[in-house]
């Protein structure tokens, strides 16, 4: 009985597992982990400060607003000058119309035609056709 006793004691010790370090408490795991950490946060904290330096309404950082303004809305030069959007606002299609009368003149044949047309003509006197 004791043979049966001793095989017994010595297979559960055999199928016991081997200490083995925990994996996250090594020192290369922790330090990498650390530096993935500051990265983490340093990215973090670059975008709050970049959103608050975009956000600012005073004019310290205008070169960095129109950048991000072009970025993700309308560039600077699509924008409309102030007198340009209180004359629309207004309902005055003055402006406009100055806008097409500053173009250069021009004077070429209609492409269905081939009577002259000028910078005047939106549409064709003899046949019609739209012009852009």
């Amino acid at each position: 009985m004791g043979e049966v006793m001793e095989y017994v004691l010595w297979t559960i010790l055999a199928s016991l597992p081997v200490q083995a370090p925990l994996p996250l408490l090594t020192w290369f795991d922790v330090g990498a982990t650390t530096i993935v950490l500051v990265i983490a946060f340093a990215l973090l904290a670059g975008m709050f400060m970049f959103i608050r330096i975009v956000t600012d309404d005073s004019d310290k950082f205008k070169d960095m607003k129109e950048m991000v303004e072009t970025i993700f809305g309308t560039p600077a030069h699509l924008r409309p000058n102030p007198e340009q959007s209180s004359a629309i606002k207004e309902g005055k299609g003055e402006l406009i119309h100055d806008a097409a009368a500053a173009k250069a003149p021009f004077s070429e044949p209609c492409p269905a035609c081939d009577e002259i047309v000028t910078e005047r003509d939106s549409v064709c006197p003899s046949c019609g056709l739209h012009l852009l």
